[in-house]
């Protein structure tokens, strides 16, 4: 992908300062996937042949600037588009959206749909959050409840004309939503994908005479392309839930009509920007060019933005060095979420001595960041980024067998990756991948109910006790865990802690946990433990595959 990236980099300059010959396209689709609340450019360290040096990528006013020179080449074609998961950060708890809203008023978006993230802290926040919005919000598949306030912000699709083209626009969401989110019960998510999308295409063509059907996605790759092979009304799909790139050339997909239809996105947190020019005649789609744009620091930031983001991000990132580390800390996600990470021991152990619970244990997927924090000072804004949701600290008491369940929820989908994979403190367990894995049953609506199958994945579960000694776990025997609120809400599919009864919630942000924890620290110590084991009682690590 480095090679990759810096031919496209090489190429960014020419693309954005060299005329195009713009009569041969008449409409340019500016895509981004996933934005995560990424106001300002991230960094992320770039190994050399002569030594690793930090670079940066995205950032909203980059962006910005490259959204202006496409709409200066391409007068009165272009429409700007977001699909999802834009709305996150810790500091939209005091916010309420105003910052990331605002901004991407400022950058010019006509159109976006909602991703999981946006309903973290659940449907009335979002509602209040919205009225910072001033385009439109399209989710095809979501109920909403009449007397819920999101009712007003939410449309199932809208129509955007440009260029004599009307371009039909709809948006569809995860069905898993209630599973991985919290969108509370004034929401319910329609799970049959391909009817909706095709009833909703059906009446932008027919009813609002839309020419071009574009599909904004918060869904997996796999459900996009099939979508687009059985609706051969929906011409485009822009997805944004899965951080992959579609790179030129992978952007076409074969089916029964009369054009292929065409998927792109452009992978997470503003590291590209998707440029999709189209040549429309008589309704089809007659020639099309997919690019994807990197958002790095030879791109000028749009002043204008940048001023308002600086503006109001002050004193929302605080600078305060909390502790000292000695070693990197690996918060990527084709990392954490797949085996057992330094970072993650230090979150739960934080947990752990903090509480006083036999074990601890927080979801690999509510670590964010995406990046390698390089060893030395480690800042509250570290922290604030790596727990943007704002989920507190809950309590519960499990048995034995009840903790078994829990351990094979988190190693389901291995060797495959999962925000759902644990990151633990006080337990030790062996892992077998040839056994059978656990499935839990859920309803229409994607919320889970039950465990259909218990899963023979986990074995030789051992905790440490008082004087850290592992000892086994008994079946029967109770035990305290320390978690997050998510988790304890039954997230991630982990319906066993939902259904237990004895939970206290401390209602004590994660964050503010970990804070201080750093602080009495103040200097990390290594802890390169692997808890989980082989049948050998070999450490385990999978070979890496790209988070879903």
């Amino acid at each position: 992908m480095r090679p990759l990236m810096t031919l496209i980099s090489l190429i960014t300059f020419i693309l954005l300062s060299t005329p195009c010959l713009a009569s041969r396209w008449n409409l340019v689709l500016l895509t981004t996937s996933g934005l995560n609340g990424q106001l300002i450019p991230a960094s992320e360290k770039e190994e050399l042949n002569n030594g690793n040096m930090l670079r940066t990528f995205g950032g909203f006013a980059r962006i910005q600037t490259v959204f202006e020179s496409y709409r200066e080449k391409f007068p009165g074609e272009t429409i700007t588009i977001a699909t999802g998961d834009d709305l996150l950060g810790e500091s939209i708890q005091e916010d309420q959206g105003k910052i990331v809203f605002g901004a991407m008023n400022l950058m010019g978006f006509d159109v976006s749909t909602l991703g999981n993230h946006e309903f973290d802290r659940g449907s009335n926040f979002l509602a209040k959050c919205l009225t910072n919005k001033k385009f439109p919000t399209v989710v095809s598949n979501l109920e909403i409840n009449p007397s819920n306030r999101l009712l007003k912000h939410v449309k199932p699709y809208t129509v955007i004309e440009r260029n004599l083209v009307r371009v039909g626009f709809m948006g569809l969401i995860l069905p898993n939503l209630k599973m991985i989110s919290n969108p509370g019960t004034a929401t319910a998510v329609k799970s049959n994908l391909i009817e909706i999308a095709r009833s909703t295409a059906l009446k932008l063509k027919k009813e609002e005479q839309a020419n071009i059907i574009v599909l904004l996605s918060h869904l997996s790759i796999e459900d996009q392309k099939t979508i687009l092979e059985a609706v051969p009304e929906i011409d485009i799909i822009c997805g944004g839930q899965s951080h992959k790139d579609i790179l030129p050339g992978q952007e076409l997909i074969a089916r029964d009509a009369p054009t292929p239809g065409i998927m792109v996105q452009c992978g997470a947190r503003g590291r590209f920007v998707g440029v999709l020019k189209l040549q429309i005649e008589d309704g089809y789609i007659n020639k099309h060019d997919w690019t994807i744009i990197p958002v790095t620091a030879s791109i000028s930031p749009n002043k204008k933005t940048f001023d308002f983001i600086q503006a109001n991000i002050n004193g929302l990132q605080s600078p305060t060095v909390l502790a000292t580390s000695t070693q990197p800390l690996n918060t990527e996600v084709k990392v954490i979420r797949i085996q057992d990470v330094p970072v993650g021991k230090l979150v739960s152990s934080i947990l752990q001595d903090k509480f006083k619970t036999d074990v601890a244990f927080q979801n690999s997927g509510g670590i964010r960041g995406d990046k390698i924090i390089p060893a030395g000072p480690i800042k509250a804004n570290d922290v604030d980024t790596m727990f943007p949701f704002g989920n507190t600290v809950t309590i519960i008491k499990v048995t034995g067998e009840t903790l078994k369940q829990v351990l094979e929820r988190s190693v389901h989908k291995l060797p495959e990756s999962s925000g759902g994979y644990l990151q633990t403190s006080g337990v030790k367990y062996t892992l077998d991948l040839k056994g059978t894995p656990q499935e839990i049953t859920v309803t229409e609506q994607g919320k889970p109910i039950g465990i259909r199958t218990k899963g023979s994945r986990i074995s030789n579960i051992k905790i440490t006790d008082k004087s850290g000694k592992y000892i086994p776990v008994e079946k029967d025997k109770m035990y305290s865990v320390a978690t997050n609120s998510f988790l304890a809400r039954g997230g991630d599919g982990y319906i066993m802690l939902k259904n237990s009864k004895d939970k206290v919630e401390t209602f004590i942000k994660i964050s503010k946990v970990i804070k201080s924890g750093l602080t009495i620290m103040k200097k990390i110590p290594v802890n390169n433990e692997i808890t989980t084991l082989n049948l050998d009682r070999k450490p385990f690590f999978p070979t890496l595959k790209t988070a879903k």
